[in-house]
């Protein structure tokens, strides 16, 4: 599974990377004419997509839909690996429909982040794409500062009610506009979930430990966030280096007439113990 997953953060958002397609996102409201999305809603999407870590429909809600399944033993639920499976449109159709290991999943209907949603402490409660009871429990995210206050500055301005979304998108119209948004930065390998990966790797590149993040993302597995721990490459340097690679910033010195021994820096000037040795000594 960890390899698996290596695959798919080839490419991440980083914080630049970030900056760039949220000035694009606010280049791209000022130009086109807004039909269901508010004013500043697409480069508060962005921003809420980096600094939160949570997923496009968990943002922005998701229909109700029926997916299909192979649950053969080998195929890892990966409908592609099974000879029974034929491609009909953008889905894969079994083409034996008596196969024991033919299934369904439903995904339930649920909403984006509300307004009542966002509390005062910089807490969000979001649904993941896994819930399958009736009643939707959702997870806790944490956002920083500045994006609580743009928020804030949103609802206020546009005079949002409890139950409104805070973005006016469905999936589908955010994945579209995320695809534009690409184009204008030349950066044909961003997706929706580039961002979460962006997300993932800032917080551990920033220090924050395997189980907060766990947390945000919202993973059942600890093994699945542990994956990101492979791209904290600099860090990991650091404090190799510090162990195996670290040099004394001074040298030992003897003076050849009186015999006392002194710490000498690179700077040529004496350790400060040594010059009160010689004093007291």
């Amino acid at each position: 599974m960890a390899k698996e997953a290596m695959k798919n953060l080839s490419a991440y958002v980083t914080y630049e990377d970030f900056l760039k397609l949220e000035k694009a996102a606010k280049e791209y409201e000022e130009s086109t004419v807004l039909k269901k999305a508010r004013a500043g809603e697409y480069s508060l999407l962005i921003r809420i997509l980096f600094f939160t870590g949570a997923r496009i429909a968990e943002v922005v809600g998701n229909p109700r839909r029926v997916f299909t399944q192979c649950l053969f033993p080998t195929n890892n639920k990966r409908k592609g690996n099974c000879p029974k499976w034929s491609k009909v449109r953008d889905d894969a159709v079994c083409i034996d429909a008596e196969c024991k290991y033919f299934a369904t999943y439903v995904q339930k209907e649920h909403h984006g982040i509300r307004v009542k949603d966002i509390s005062k402490d910089r807490l969000i409660a979001v649904y993941g794409k896994n819930v399958k009871s009736n009643e939707l429990k959702p997870r806790t995210v944490i956002i920083d500062s500045k994006t609580f206050e743009l928020i804030q500055e949103h609802i206020k301005k546009h005079g949002l009610k409890p139950n409104d979304k805070i973005i006016n998108l469905n999936e589908n119209g955010s994945k579209i506009f995320i695809e534009k948004l690409r184009k204008r930065v030349d950066m044909p390998w961003i997706s929706a979930h580039k961002f979460r990966h962006g997300h993932a790797i800032y917080c551990i590149q920033g220090g924050m430990d395997i189980r907060t993040l766990q947390q945000q993302l919202g993973h059942a597995d600890l093994g699945t966030t542990a994956v990101y721990l492979q791209f904290a490459v600099d860090d990991r340097k650091k404090v190799y280096d510090k162990v195996f690679c670290s040099k004394p910033n001074h040298i030992k010195v003897q003076c050849p007439s009186c015999g006392f021994s002194f710490r000498l820096k690179k700077t040529r000037e004496i350790e400060f113990e040594d010059k009160l040795r010689t004093i007291f000594d």
